[in-house]
């Protein structure tokens, strides 16, 4: 870290997709509940990352089981970077059936921590099973409704393979 312009700064690359893979990694190995959740509290911006893309990143997203939730704060210096960094985050959380939040300063950060937990409080689960049940490695669209009184949120879909089938999925 380092001080510049009377702020504190961190100097050097983030490798957010590593980061995320990795935890997603190690929820899976060595988490021991059945809901895995990852809060990733970032600028989104990935200047590090050498081993994975992310495209291929919103893939194993999707195919982890893992609900990701983002928390970004978004600089005001480079608004293009900005816009790459909160459609990357976009992608990521509503792959993972989670959501991104977008906070106008640092200092809300905490409130939006509550709201994240408050909304994995208030989870359920629902039981799928598709029609077609050939495990042929295609993705398959999930889209859910629940009426005008609630807001359902899940992963985007599925890839139909013996371990990302549809046999339990969350949403708020």
């Amino acid at each position: 870290r380092e001080l510049v312009g009377g702020r504190d700064v961190a100097d050097g690359g983030t490798a957010l997709r590593d980061a995320v893979s990795m935890s997603i990694d190690h929820l899976r190995a060595e988490g021991k509940k059945d809901k895995k959740v990852l809060l990733v509290v970032t600028d989104g911006n990935d200047t590090a990352s050498v081993g994975i893309t992310l495209e291929k990143l919103v893939e194993k997203a999707q195919k982890s089981g893992v609900l990701i939730y983002t928390i970004g704060i978004l600089g005001e210096e480079d608004k293009r970077e900005a816009k790459k960094a909160q459609r990357a985050m976009d992608s990521l959380t509503k792959a993972s059936g989670g959501a991104a939040y977008y906070p106008d300063s640092a200092s809300e950060v905490e409130a939006v921590a509550d709201q994240v937990a408050n909304d994995i409080r208030n989870q359920y689960v629902i039981a799928y099973s598709p029609a077609n049940q050939e495990l042929d490695g295609t993705y398959r669209t999930i889209k859910v409704s629940a009426g005008a009184r609630f807001t359902v949120r899940t992963r985007s879909g599925y890839y139909a393979t013996p371990d990302d089938t549809p046999r339990r999925r969350t949403g708020s």
